[in-house]
């Protein structure tokens, strides 16, 4: 998994290769724990003026590691993260005494982008310490370091922990809707080129706004929701925390018609589901399901309740419900 990683950093990975690795981290905490490492070594070393020493670097590092396994000797890898990212800080910071009357360049600034692949999860730990959890095919795009805001761009569902800085405001872009933060745990629903959007708060506050239009925005407190409704932004209150649960990768649904279910399951599962009986679409499931079983494990469940026929064709990628 070590090549792929350097891989990433090199931008030569392939979209195979970035999904097999994002799937190795779903199951491996230490191996997910190593790449948030790294990435926050690249995000210092992006601010060198040599760039050819940041992939270098990384590369020499994640080799390190490789042959960690044949020197039991050698101390571990964590520790060896730590002094580089204390030698990265050090070098910087004479680079940029150094450098003090100097201003980045705006090109300097570069930007990162991860994705969660269909039917799985992908975490995320960015240059200021946010963490971020993505749901399946959602995109996040984030610069290699932040200026006066902290913007992001988010195509699809996230859950944000936002590490809190007074100074400089926590900014996510979507398609529609804008949300903006100095600390706080809340989640964005808001794939590109669909009518829903939703952003719910569990700690802190958060400000949902259209950058177009003043008079859409709305202030939430914790355990309210902002969602958009026939263009305009609605207020409401939640309890029950379900429909956070696909972060541990359950998809639950409480007393939800089966044609919403169907909606969600051909975006989550990147399938087309064809529904010939109209009359299942409006009989309403409650139910909590593994991410990982796959469409046709939830279908086969919900036979239960109500019972119905499907046929997979895999050449089309198409499921029709009869």
């Amino acid at each position: 998994m070590y090549d792929l990683i350097s891989k990433y950093f090199d931008n030569t990975i392939t979209s195979e290769e970035r999904e097999m690795l994002f799937s190795a981290m779903m199951d491996d905490e230490d191996l997910r724990m190593e790449f948030a490492s790294i990435q926050n070594i690249h995000a210092l070393t992006a601010l060198f003026p040599v760039n050819n020493d940041q992939a270098d670097g990384i590369r020499s590092l994640l080799d390190f590691k490789q042959s960690k396994k044949k020197k039991s000797f050698i101390p571990p890898l964590k520790h060896i993260i730590g002094y580089a990212a204390a030698i990265c800080v050090a070098v910087l910071s004479t680079w940029a005494i150094t450098n003090i009357d100097k201003k980045y360049p705006a090109e300097e600034i570069e930007y990162e982008e991860i994705s969660a692949p269909a039917g799985q999860r992908a975490f995320v730990k960015l240059h200021d310490g946010t963490t971020v959890w993505l749901n399946a095919r959602s995109t996040l795009r984030y610069p290699n370091r932040f200026s006066n805001e902290r913007t992001v761009e988010l195509d699809g569902e996230a859950f944000f922990e936002v590490k809190k800085n007074q100074k400089k405001p926590f900014i996510v872009t979507t398609e529609k809707l804008e949300i903006r933060v100095l600390g706080t745990h809340f989640n964005v629903y808001a794939y590109k080129g669909r009518d829903e959007f939703k952003t719910s708060l569990l700690e802190g506050s958060v400000e949902v706004y259209d950058r177009k239009d003043d008079s859409k925005a709305l202030f939430l407190q914790p355990n309210e929701q902002a969602e958009l409704i026939e263009n305009k932004l609605i207020k409401t209150s939640f309890d029950s925390k379900d429909f956070l649960l696909w972060r541990e990768g359950i998809y639950s649904f409480d007393d939800v018609a089966f044609g919403d279910i169907i909606k969600k399951l051909e975006l989550y599962y990147d399938i087309t589901i064809a529904v010939n009986d109209q009359q299942i679409n409006d009989y309403k499931f409650s139910g909590k399901f593994r991410q990982r079983d796959g469409v046709e494990s939830v279908l086969r469940t919900m036979q239960k309740v109500r019972y119905f026929r499907y046929i997979k064709d895999d050449e089309l990628n198409m499921i029709t419900i009869k």
